[in-house]
């Protein structure tokens, strides 16, 4: 008897309308803005003092470690901030060694591409949430093409070093005034996305951030750019989590980037006013930047793409339409290869994450059902399930976007999502019920 066949992928339109729209700004933008250039600002002021601002791209490394850890209460901020500081610092190490053994373009863009592809994985799997691996390989792909000799590597590693430590310390200073801390976001588990194991559905995002950063860099160095590492940059920042939203993140990028460079060239007489005014300007774009990021992407590329010009001229002048030429450059061939990349390396296993999802939500469903059949009153178990379940429920809810947004897929099992979505809310309100209920039975 024959098998039945499985349904056929299909390809799903790639939609233009309200990719520009703009949405509500982030109600607490201000915490990760401002934390940024508080820490930036210290580390800007000390190298103006000492005549050394050409040392800037590293504490600014380490400084935007700031724009992390808002959103968690104050235990998990500071494990989260570390953990960005030590992986900044390690990346850049990487590209710093990396620049000091070799001059050679196309292997340095190699490397830049793999390294964002480990940051994008990394990043995925701790939920790290917003700017995510964006601000890293930002700040890695550049070092990659800092002119380095080896014996400076481990001093301007200290200066990265010391900048996160500041940056560590301005995002745990609110807790001198609010002690008890904001009571953090609930956040999926580790469950099937964090397992970095063959099967796992952060491989494709990781071949595709290292096989489209790297066409994409080598396509800009084919092109005579003297600043690949920004078609990495686009590159990595285009993939998303599937190939829907990575269009929409390439088309409000290109956009983003055309308003940016205008803007660049209307500050780039304020800029050459001297080194006061150069460390202004950047500072009033790293804080735009975060004010409107959340409204849109495009909204938000307008001030970063000006930002990374800025934080270039750190070092000394360049010519304006060499940079704007370059960028300009580097932005089309980055989005062109991460599209490209996106429609040829598919994702073939986000369907399969939705099955497991499933899985792992009737499991959560079935366990918070038992406590709620016992004849006991709700004993210190329910929470724990609760938290399971609810996280259980977030993954599925996830896992179905992400497959739904994805090219080539097979039909998805839309009406068993739904359905366990209900079981599992009606679940979830009962434990409410019951455990809100339990203190007055006692008393």
């Amino acid at each position: 008897m024959a098998k039945p066949s499985r349904p056929l992928p299909r390809p799903l339109p790639l939609p233009l309308r309200g990719l520009l729209r703009l949405g509500p700004a982030a109600p607490h933008w201000p915490r990760p803005a401002f934390s940024a250039a508080a820490a930036m600002t210290v580390a800007d002021v000390t190298l103006l003092a000492l005549g050394r601002l050409d040392l800037a791209l590293y504490t600014a490394a380490g400084a935007l470690c700031a724009l992390y850890g808002h959103d968690r209460p104050y235990a998990v901020r500071a494990r989260t901030v570390a953990g960005v500081v030590l992986g900044t610092v390690a990346g850049v190490g990487v590209a710093l060694v990396s620049a000091s053994l070799t001059g050679c373009a196309p292997l340095l863009v190699l490397l830049a591409s793999l390294v964002a592809a480990v940051q994008r994985m990394l990043c995925d799997a701790s939920r790290i949430g917003p700017p995510g691996n964006v601000v890293l390989t930002f700040v890695t792909s550049t070092a990659f093409f800092v002119p380095q000799r080896l014996g400076d590597v481990p001093g301007h590693l200290a200066l990265v070093l010391a900048a996160g430590a500041l940056a560590w310390l301005v995002c745990m200073a609110p807790a001198f005034v609010r002690p008890h801390g904001p009571a953090g976001t609930l956040r999926p588990g580790p469950g099937v996305l964090a397992r970095l194991r063959p099967g796992s559905p952060l491989l494709p995002v990781g071949a595709r951030v290292a096989a489209g950063a790297t066409l994409a860099g080598w396509a800009a160095l084919a092109l005579g750019s003297a600043h690949p590492y920004w078609a990495v940059v686009t590159a990595a920042a285009v993939f998303q989590a599937n190939t829907t939203l990575s269009w929409q993140r390439a088309v409000q990028r290109v956009v983003g980037n055309v308003l940016g460079l205008l803007l660049f060239t209307a500050l780039l007489p304020l800029t050459r006013l001297g080194a006061v005014a150069l460390v202004l300007v950047a500072l009033a774009l790293q804080v735009g930047a975060e004010a409107v990021m959340a409204r849109n992407y495009w909204l938000g590329s307008v001030c970063v793409t000006p930002m990374a010009l800025v934080l270039g001229e750190f070092g000394g002048a360049h010519p304006a339409g060499g940079l704007v030429a370059d960028r300009w450059t580097d932005t089309l061939v980055g989005v062109a290869a991460g599209l490209l990349v996106c429609a040829l390396v598919t994702n073939r296993r986000a369907a399969d994450r939705v099955e497991s999802a499933l899985g792992h939500a009737a499991a959560a469903r079935a366990a918070a059902a038992d406590l709620l059949g016992a004849a006991a009153p709700m004993g210190p178990g329910a929470g724990p399930a609760r938290d399971r379940l609810a996280r259980a429920l977030l993954e599925l809810r996830e896992a179905a976007d992400v497959a739904a947004g994805e090219w080539w897929q097979r039909p998805l099992p839309g009406e068993r999502v739904a359905a366990e979505e209900r079981a599992g809310r009606r679940v979830l309100a009962a434990l409410d019920e019951r455990t809100a209920a339990a203190p007055a039975a006692a008393g």
